[in-house]
């Protein structure tokens, strides 16, 4: 009798760990469900707001691309201008003046700064969590450089300018005029310097900026493409 208690001791006993090791399996089991579920829904997260972000950058290199052309187009006129040494008329005042400002990008850096504070690897596929370190640390740095390239040589422009015109207008666009139009036309420096701007906003326009957006564009793409398949599992 008593061996037969032993052994149903015994049975109780190893059903009770079993019981007690599938207990801690299925806890560890939920508990890892919960922390994997918890990462998925932050990589959605941050990705949703990387993807916001670049929605308003796209549409602020847009608007450069427009603001450049319109340049280019009042840039050409002014050459025009003073290479064919045409009557000065107030209509030119407007062109005059548009040449004055360069343009700006400022990128929403801040969802790229927060994904690199969660660590990189909360972006588990390694193509994308490339492709959005190149276009923040190279696309956007080397065109935000590229820009301030430009927007100094037109300050530079401006000293040139101060020798030919009597203002430059900000509320009013038409009252910038020329002073000395025949000493102008003379300056080769003058000349030159307007030239080379006219042409490093056509090098923007034509180039650098559709590679911008190309960046953006393939960088969205492989986010929304990502979010899906994280919803879906």
């Amino acid at each position: 009798m008593e061996q037969n208690k032993t052994g149903k001791y015994f049975k109780y006993a190893i059903g009770e760990i079993i019981l007690v090791v599938i207990g801690i399996l299925i806890a560890l089991s939920i508990n890892n469900w919960n922390e994997n579920n918890k990462k998925k829904n932050l990589e959605i997260d941050i990705l949703t707001e990387v993807n916001m972000s670049l929605e308003n950058d796209l549409i602020g290199v847009k608007q450069n691309l427009n603001d450049l052309k319109d340049k280019y187009i009042s840039e050409n006129i002014i050459i025009d201008w003073i290479v064919n040494k045409e009557t000065f008329h107030d209509t030119l005042s407007r062109h005059i003046n548009k040449i004055q400002f360069g343009i700006e990008f400022n990128y929403n850096g801040a969802p790229y700064e927060t994904l690199k504070q969660l660590g990189m690897r909360t972006i588990k596929t390694d193509s994308l969590r490339q492709q959005i370190s190149s276009l923040y640390d190279l696309t956007f740095d080397n065109y935000s450089a590229l820009i301030k390239y430009q927007n100094d040589g037109i300050d530079a422009f401006h000293k040139l300018e101060a020798k030919y015109f009597n203002e430059i207008g900000f509320l009013n666009q038409n009252i910038m005029k020329p002073t000395n139009i025949v000493n102008l036309r003379n300056d080769n420096e003058f000349i030159f310097s307007l030239k080379s701007i006219r042409n490093y906003n056509e090098y923007i326009f034509e180039f650098l900026i559709p590679q911008v957006e190309i960046e953006i564009i393939k960088t969205k793409n492989m986010i929304e493409k990502e979010i899906e398949i994280r919803n879906n599992n």
